[in-house]
C-alpha cells in the first residue's frame, strides 16, 4: 500500500484571541505570537482549558427571523453578561481597583436606561457591551473606561475635575487605538464598531463635539465590512447609533452623511432606534438634498432637486412603522405606545425638515405650525399615557421646537428640554437651550430666513473641531 502524502504539521489550538473572535490564528511556531496578536501588539496566550476535539452540542435556541436587533436575540456563542465576573478574572496589573469598578457600572442595573429606547432592551445592551471583552478588552479598555466614567458622573449628578481629566485622558488613548487599529478582516471591523460608538457616546454625552468625526471614521473605515457581514456579527445596533448620530450633524450642517443604510429586513426593533429605522435612508435623502440646495444655483438643477425632495416627502407620508408578530413578548404595552410613538414623530419631524427646505421662515408658517404641534402633542400624550419618557427623540423635539413663537409655549419648551433630550448627555442639553433661545431671537428680529442657516447650531456637535483636541 502507498505510504500517504505527509500532512503539514498544524498546531491544534488557536491562541485565546484568535479563539474567541473565531479567527484563523497563524503562528510560525509554538513560541512565537500568532500574526493577529502581534500585528495588534496584543498578548499572545493560550491559557484556557484543553477541550476534546469535534463540534459540541448546541442548546441555543434561535432567534426569530426579523428580530436581530429584539431583546430575545442573542449573539453567536456564550455571551458574559456578568461584568463583575470577568473583571474578578483581570489582574490587577491590567485594571486597577478604581478601574474595576468603575467598568463593573456598564453591568449594574439601569446603568443604561437612558441609552436604550425602552428598559426591555438593556439587558441586551449590557450583553453586547460585555461580550467583545474577553478577547479584545485591551483595544476597548481606554473607551469604556471614559464611557463608564461619563455614567458615573450623570448617576452622581456632578463631574469632579480630576474625573474630567481621568475620562479625557482615557478618550484620549481610545482615540488614538482607533487611528492606529488596522481594519482588515470582519472582526476587525466589529472591533472598530465597538471602539468607535463607546468613545462617540462619551464624546457625546460628556464633550459635545468632535462626534460627528468619529462616526465618519467609523462608517467610513468598516463599510466595506458591514454591508457583508454586519447580521453575523451583532454589530447592527453599533452601526445604527453612529448613523444617527452623523445624521444629527449632517441635517444641522447641511453635509452628506456616509453611510444609507440598507434594510434587508424591515420587520425589527432597533434597542437604540426603535421601529423608526426604515426613517433613516431618508433622513440621509434629505441631508443630502439639503447639501445639494445650498449650494445649487442653476434653475434646471434646483428643479431637479425639488423632484427629488417631492419624491422623498411622498414616501415619508406613506411610511407606516411595522414590527415583529411577537414584539408583546419583549416589551410591554407601555414601551410598545412609546415605540409607536417615537415612530411617529421621527416621521413628523422628517415631513417638517423636508417642508422648511422648501419655505424659509414667513412662508407656509401655517403648515410647520401644524407639523409641530402634532410632534409635541405626541410626545405629550405618550407621557401621559405610559409615565415614562420616551427616548431617543432629540431630533424631532429640535426640530419641532425651532417652530414654537408663541412666548409661553417657548417657556414650556425649554423646560421640556430635560424630559426629551438624551439624558445621558447635560452638555447636549444645555446645548439645545442656547440654539432655542437664539434661533427664536433671530427669528423675530428677522435676521435668519431658515434654522439651516443660521449661525447657531443644536445637537451633537456645536463647531468642527480636530479630534486632536484629546491630546
Amino acid at each position: 500500500m502507498a505510504t500517504p502524502a505527509r500532512r503539514t504539521q498544524k498546531f491544534r489550538t488557536s491562541c485565546d484571541r484568535c479563539y474567541e473572535l473565531k479567527e484563523r490564528c497563524v503562528r510560525g511556531s509554538v513560541s512565537a505570537d500568532c500574526l493577529r496578536c502581534d500585528r495588534l501588539n496584543l498578548v499572545c496566550s493560550n491559557d484556557r482549558p484543553v477541550r476534546p476535539p469535534g463540534r459540541r452540542p448546541r442548546h441555543r435556541k434561535e432567534p426569530s427571523s426579523g428580530t436581530t436587533s429584539s431583546p430575545s436575540s442573542t449573539t453567536k456563542g456564550p455571551l458574559n453578561t456578568d461584568f463583575d465576573a470577568w473583571l474578578q478574572n483581570v489582574p490587577d496589573h491590567d485594571l486597577s481597583r478604581d478601574e474595576k469598578e468603575l467598568i463593573s457600572l456598564l453591568g449594574q442595573p439601569d446603568s443604561l436606561e437612558f441609552l436604550v429606547v425602552c428598559p426591555s432592551f438593556q439587558a441586551a445592551e449590557q450583553q453586547s457591551l460585555a461580550a467583545p471583552l474577553p478577547a479584545a478588552f485591551p483595544i476597548l479598555k481606554n473607551s469604556y473606561l471614559a464611557f463608564a466614567g461619563s455614567l458615573k458622573s450623570l448617576q452622581l449628578g456632578i463631574a469632579t475635575e480630576e474625573s474630567k481629566s481621568a475620562n479625557l485622558r482615557h478618550a484620549s488613548l481610545a482615540m488614538e487605538m482607533l487611528r492606529s487599529l488596522p481594519v482588515v478582516t470582519p472582526q476587525d471591523a466589529a472591533l472598530c464598531l465597538f471602539l468607535g460608538t463607546t468613545l462617540a457616546l462619551f464624546v457625546y454625552s460628556a464633550i459635545g463635539v468632535g462626534v460627528g468625526d468619529i462616526c465618519y471614521y467609523c462608517l467610513s473605515t468598516t463599510s466595506s465590512f458591514t454591508a457583508r457581514t454586519i447580521t453575523e456579527l451583532e454589530i447592527e445596533p453599533w452601526q445604527n447609533m453612529l448613523v444617527l448620530l452623523e445624521t444629527m450633524e449632517c441635517l444641522v450642517y447641511r453635509r452628506k452623511p456616509t453611510l444609507r443604510i440598507s434594510l434587508p429586513i424591515l420587520e425589527r426593533v432597533d434597542r437604540h432606534i426603535g421601529l423608526c429605522l426604515p426613517l433613516l435612508p431618508h433622513y440621509y435623502d434629505l441631508c443630502i438634498i439639503s447639501h445639494s440646495l445650498a449650494n445649487a444655483t442653476d434653475e434646471s438643477y434646483l428643479a431637479r432637486l425639488h423632484k427629488q425632495l417631492d419624491a422623498s416627502e411622498i414616501a415619508i407620508q406613506e411610511w407606516i412603522p411595522s414590527h415583529p408578530p411577537q414584539i408583546l413578548d419583549d416589551v410591554d404595552s407601555a414601551e410598545l405606545v412609546n415605540l409607536l410613538a417615537q415612530a411617529k414623530v421621527y416621521r413628523l419631524a422628517a415631513l417638517l425638515v423636508g417642508h422648511r427646505l422648501r419655505h424659509d421662515f414667513g412662508n407656509q408658517d401655517e403648515k410647520a405650525d401644524v407639523l409641530s404641534k402634532e410632534i409635541m402633542m405626541e410626545l405629550e400624550i405618550a407621557w401621559r399615557i405610559t409615565k415614562r419618557p420616551m427616548r431617543c427623540v432629540t431630533l424631532p423635539f429640535i426640530v419641532a421646537a425651532v417652530e414654537v413663537r408663541a412666548s409661553e409655549l417657548r417657556l414650556k419648551t425649554l423646560q421640556n428640554v430635560d424630559n426629551y433630550v438624551d439624558k445621558f448627555t447635560t452638555v447636549i442639553q444645555e446645548a439645545t437651550r442656547k440654539f432655542l433661545s437664539r434661533i427664536w431671537h433671530e427669528r423675530d428680529m428677522n435676521t435668519t430666513f431658515c434654522w439651516f442657516d443660521s449661525i447657531s447650531k443644536p445637537c451633537a456637535v456645536l463647531h468642527a473641531v480636530d479630534l486632536l483636541f484629546f491630546a
